[in-house]
């Protein structure tokens, strides 16, 4: 296995749908020397990125870290790997793209270039991807970045924040926004990766066939299931498989 890219799948509570679908056997993961470095989302106010690596801010989290990682690590080096995808990681799209849009709708005062603004300083001031940042800084690994994916279709309360009128720009404009978030990702050194295009319904929810089991009864719209970490690691692998190993 000397010879395998070393990947590492870093992220909150939204990895674990990834390690669902590897553990399943839904997606071919072979190829690769696979580590998983997370945690949920609150223990994300206590890290930080420094010099090419994540650290836990205190002791506790760095336990609590290590507790789910097979080597037992207690910090995060973009050095010991070839590729890092960080998954979810409090990198939050739906809200942005929803305002955004909602803006759109109220008239044409709205100009490209603020638009884009609004995206970038958005997407730059999330703690998940000021570390994913960090991480590709150090230009000794591949960051590929999958934001936490859209709500579940279903929930009223989301449905009325996307009115007929919003709806009716989702398909020209949605499109337009990824580009954006891309371009500016690239610019920091990350490949940043759509949400699987099978897996979205109404361009702008995620199907409910992708919903965690008793989402409803839950009332968890947020995470999804297995099928949903298969179609993600669908198209990361063959990316990663790509990376040459560092020796």
């Amino acid at each position: 296995m000397a010879d395998l890219p070393r990947f590492c799948i870093f992220g909150d509570s939204h990895y674990a749908c990834l390690k669902q679908a590897e553990v399943q056997g839904l997606v071919d993961v072979s190829g690769v020397e696979l580590e998983y470095w997370g945690h949920v989302g609150g223990r994300f106010l206590y890290l930080r990125a420094q010099d090419g690596a994540i650290y836990p801010k205190d002791d506790f989290t760095a336990m609590r870290f290590a507790k789910f990682n097979a080597k037992g690590r207690t910090f995060l080096p973009a050095a010991d790997f070839d590729a890092i995808l960080v998954m979810g990681a409090r990198v939050y799209i739906w809200r942005l793209f929803q305002r955004v849009l909602t803006l759109l709708g109220s008239g044409p005062l709205v100009s490209e270039g603020l638009v884009r603004r609004i995206l970038t300083d958005d997407l730059r001031r999330h703690i998940g991807y000021q570390l994913a940042r960090g991480l590709a800084e150090s230009g000794t690994a591949r960051i590929l970045l999958a934001p936490t994916a859209y709500y579940t279709e279903g929930a009223v309360h989301l449905a009325t924040a996307v009115p007929p009128e919003v709806a009716a720009l989702v398909p020209d404009r949605v499109p337009g926004f990824w580009r954006v978030l891309e371009e500016v990702a690239a610019e920091d050194g990350i490949t940043l990766l759509r949400q699987p295009e099978e897996t979205v319904v109404q361009g702008i929810f995620t199907g409910v066939a992708y919903a965690v089991d008793g989402h409803e009864r839950k009332q968890d719209y947020e995470h999804h299931n297995a099928a949903f970490g298969a179609a993600v690691l669908a198209r990361v692998m063959p990316i990663v498989r790509g990376v040459a190993r560092r020796d």
